[in-house]
């Protein structure tokens, strides 16, 4: 019963303030309510502000380690629906897990008590956002080599457990581009390979994974990475690429994944001409987020943008509050932004301002606002959810048995490419000569070869540098009776290639992706490994020394070398 002291206007306006768009007398929905989560999504969504609703679909990046103020003074101001975990805020776990819990506990005393997504890049292999004990993984390529959906499954189950730990509820990750340039370094060894069948059920197992262990997978990067050797973090890469190309290459994980219930999908600042008839990024394209995967593909979930920040969504100049304007559009569900607090402010400020004037953009916003509640709502209100106050005192990071796990599958994707001279026993190699560049390379091999050299290649600014040091590295070598190089990348394949002279004493140790071996086509034994951590390196030197024989198969054609 209204209260008669109050003037009934004033009345109104106190209501319309406290419970804004919700009937008279009726409660607030809050998250915690006991209902489906699109329907609960939709009522609170009903209820919120444009300011609220605006607030669910950003997630922004901050600096530094500890809780920043920004960022908790726009969860409680603006309901900000995520925040991004970069490696320069997880540098010690102890103040990561206090600093999401403090994030955690702002967002949960908000009106509908939401909690916020708490996102990152843990893919395994080198993209590793949260280091210090955290596992250090072979990658994508080596699960691509062992072909052991199981592989892919622990994989995802005890990343997930480790990003649990330290309250991370959502992974970018998998990645799930097609290897098709070889060129193609920016993805290289975090793509499964260039099957497209089994990217999908590496990626589909990786993702049940994550599942077991409460943490919402992304598939990225939509429509597909591989197919271009630029980066977007520079520049906007252009894929040429036909519509029937894509259906029948980087388009099959994604509908495999789909079909099984996939929450969350990044896509790509990378252009179609073919598709979209223009060099619009995917990011912004309705053709691509809309037609194409919400309508083609069927997708229901949430979509995110790679980050916004990146030069290959702002090439044509435009303003950034202006293209994250353009991404709702096009059909993004989630903007993120890495940095800075400006930029933030920017942003949301922009965007209020044409929710005020643009009906259009204000159905998106809500409309992106439901998806992100309801998925919110379908993961964190689990019973094995991912802790919104994670413990401080004693973090399972690494995950249990991840040790022997990460080992035993490291060595289950070792593959013999050549191999005329294999294995090198220790007691037969004579003399022998590590070349390289990583500090685990030398510390494995001196393990297995004790009594061995050690050269270290060092990377010139231009190939006639690379050659001269090569040629200094064969004049070395020649003393030797077994020279073991290891090959990265493609400038260290100009200077190995000096090396072929002496070509039946050398053994080519390849990590990350080996496609660089076709360039050093005169080499007689190459082992593959994918990874750049003590584990691929020990499975190497194993393998090389005989321990077992190599049953990885090459993930990504190599010439007449298969």
């Amino acid at each position: 019963m209204i209260n008669r002291r109050i003037p009934v206007p004033l009345f109104f306006l106190i209501v319309s303030v406290i419970t804004p768009r919700t009937a008279i007398g009726k409660e607030l929905p809050q998250f915690s309510d006991d209902k489906p989560s699109l329907e609960l999504a939709s009522e609170i969504v009903s209820a919120m502000t444009d300011d609220e609703a605006l607030g669910q679909i950003l997630m922004f990046g901050y600096f530094g380690e500890e809780a920043d103020k920004g960022i908790l003074e726009w969860i409680t101001e603006w309901d900000l629906g995520g925040v991004k975990i970069f490696g320069w805020n997880a540098n010690n776990l102890k103040t990561l897990a206090q600093t999401v819990g403090e994030y955690q506990r702002e967002a949960l005393s908000s009106r509908f008590g939401i909690p916020i997504l708490v996102a990152t890049d843990q893919e395994g292999g080198w993209v590793r956002h949260i280091k210090g004990s955290s596992s250090e993984t072979a990658g994508n390529m080596a699960l691509g080599a062992g072909r052991l959906p199981f592989d892919a499954l622990m994989t995802g189950r005890l990343l997930g457990q480790e990003l649990a730990a330290v309250g991370v509820n959502m992974n970018f990750a998998p990645t799930i581009d097609i290897f098709v340039d070889p060129r193609a370094d920016v993805i290289g060894p975090r793509a499964f390979g260039a099957d497209p069948e089994w990217t999908g059920i590496l990626g589909l197992a990786f993702m049940k994974g994550h599942g077991e262990a409460g943490v919402i997978a992304t598939a990225k990067h939509f429509p597909g990475h591989g197919g271009t050797s630029e980066d977007s973090h520079g520049t906007l890469p252009v894929v040429q690429a036909d519509l029937e190309t894509i259906r029948g290459r980087d388009l099959v994980p994604y509908r495999m994944m789909i079909a099984e219930g996939l929450p969350a999908i990044m896509v790509g600042h990378l252009a179609f001409p073919a598709i979209t008839h223009d060099e619009t990024p995917a990011t912004l394209s309705k053709t691509i987020l809309t037609d194409l995967l919400r309508g083609e593909l069927g997708f229901k979930g949430v979509t995110i943008t790679d980050d916004l920040f990146m030069t290959g969504a702002r090439t044509d100049g435009a303003p950034l509050p202006d293209v994250c304007y353009r991404a709702v559009m096009a059909g993004a569900d989630i903007l993120l932004v890495s940095q800075g607090p400006d930029d933030h402010r920017a942003i949301h400020r922009h965007l209020l301002e044409r929710m005020k004037s643009d009906s259009a953009f204000t159905e998106r916003v809500r409309e992106s606002a439901e998806r992100v509640i309801a998925m919110k709502a379908e993961w964190l209100k689990r019973p094995d959810a991912v802790p919104f106050t994670p413990r401080t005192d004693d973090i399972a990071v690494p995950a249990p048995h991840s040790d022997e796990f990460f080992l035993g599958q490291a060595a289950r994707a070792v593959t013999l490419v050549s191999g005329e001279n294999f294995p090198v026993p220790p007691e037969k190699a004579g003399d022998v000569l590590l070349a390289g560049s990583y500090n685990d390379f030398f510390r494995e091999g001196l393990k297995r070869y004790p009594e061995a050299r050690t050269w270290k290649t060092i990377y010139e600014p231009t190939k006639a540098e690379l050659r001269r040091r090569g040629k200094e590295l064969l004049r070395a070598a020649r003393d030797y009776d077994t020279v073991i190089v290891l090959l990265p990348d493609e400038e260290i394949s100009i200077l190995l290639n000096e090396l072929e002279p002496i070509s039946e004493k050398v053994v080519v140790i390849s990590v990350l992706s080996p496609a660089h071996l076709n360039d050093l086509n005169w080499v007689r034994t190459a082992l593959a490994v994918y990874g750049t951590g003590a584990d691929s390196f020990r499975a190497a030197f194993a393998a090389l020394a005989g321990d077992f024989s190599p049953e990885g198969i090459l993930p990504i054609p190599l010439g007449n070398r298969q």
